[in-house]
């Protein structure tokens, strides 16, 4: 029997797990989502009316017609926006990152799915290079064939794409790691492993399930790329924690983060409301 200490210590890691899980879900719906609401809107500035899915868009040209401009203006904006979105969610944690909330474990899971996202679109617009009935003919994929870019080219980016994932990834851990509620917790090389794996690899893995449940059976080879970039990157990042280091001051202690928190919960059930009402699409 477990005492009442090893039931509390129990308890915390469930919540952690139970919140961060959520938060990853509500993340990634967001950014997936989001980036073809902004492509909707970048083509609105064309005079093209889009159907707007959770798995993807259509565009309606009334009587206009595609330039190389227009795409790629247009089929770069998914993939820039995942980015920028990413980057704009971490500034915002930096500046609220002192007052514990569970929203702040939100803003680092965009920072983290983002980037991801923005990495994965060099194996992308490799597996759907000149390849236009491939359900990774999308993105850059689409803007590399209008500029009839080689496909060595579109191989050799993967280069430039894996960088910036790396770049990415090792600066993923001290994120997860601030939102110790005790520096004890991530004093030593081995329960920085151990927090991370519950705070965020294990969240990414049920996260994935879930997302995966929402998404499928729809652009699930793309999908399955996007959780696959960010788990090679939460992998990378695990590879890192054995050479990091984490200050006493660095620790924010979020004890918020080991009582299961419902308002999120009623987020992510708020937004999978939404896309199952918006099934059929939404005209934009």
């Amino acid at each position: 029997m477990l005492d009442t200490k090893g039931k509390e210590q129990w308890y915390d890691k469930l919540a952690r797990i139970f919140n961060s899980t959520i938060c990853f879900s509500l993340a990634y719906s967001v950014i997936t989502f989001g980036g073809y609401l902004a492509m909707a809107l970048v083509g609105k500035v064309f005079k093209y009316d889009a159907n707007i899915y959770y798995f993807g868009i259509r565009f309606f040209l009334n009587g206009h017609k595609w330039s190389k401009l227009k795409i790629t203006l247009i089929y770069s904006t998914y993939p820039l926006f995942a980015l920028f979105f990413g980057l704009l969610m971490l500034y915002i944690f930096d500046r609220v990152k002192k007052k514990p909330a569970i929203l702040n474990v939100f803003l680092v899971w965009c920072f983290v799915i983002g980037t991801a996202i923005f990495a994965s679109q060099g194996i992308i617009a490799s597996l759907g290079a000149n390849e236009f009935n491939s359900p990774f003919y999308q993105n850059f994929a689409v803007v590399y064939a209008w500029w009839f870019l080689p496909v060595p080219f579109v191989y050799a980016m993967n280069i430039v794409f894996f960088a910036l994932m790396l770049y990415f990834s090792i600066n993923y851990p001290k994120l997860f790691l601030r939102f110790s509620y005790s520096f004890s917790k991530v004093n030593k090389s081995s329960r920085r492993r151990v927090y991370f794996i519950e705070t965020a690899i294990v969240p990414f893995v049920l996260g994935a399930i879930a997302t995966t449940a929402i998404t499928f059976p729809m652009n699930i080879f793309v999908h399955a790329v996007y959780l696959m970039a960010i788990g090679v990157s939460l992998m990378l990042s695990w590879i890192a924690l054995f050479y990091l280091e984490v200050q006493q001051d660095e620790v924010l202690k979020y004890k918020v983060l080991q009582k299961f928190g419902f308002v999120m919960l009623f987020a992510l059930a708020l937004f999978v409301g939404f896309i199952k009402i918006s099934w059929r699409g939404i005209f934009f």
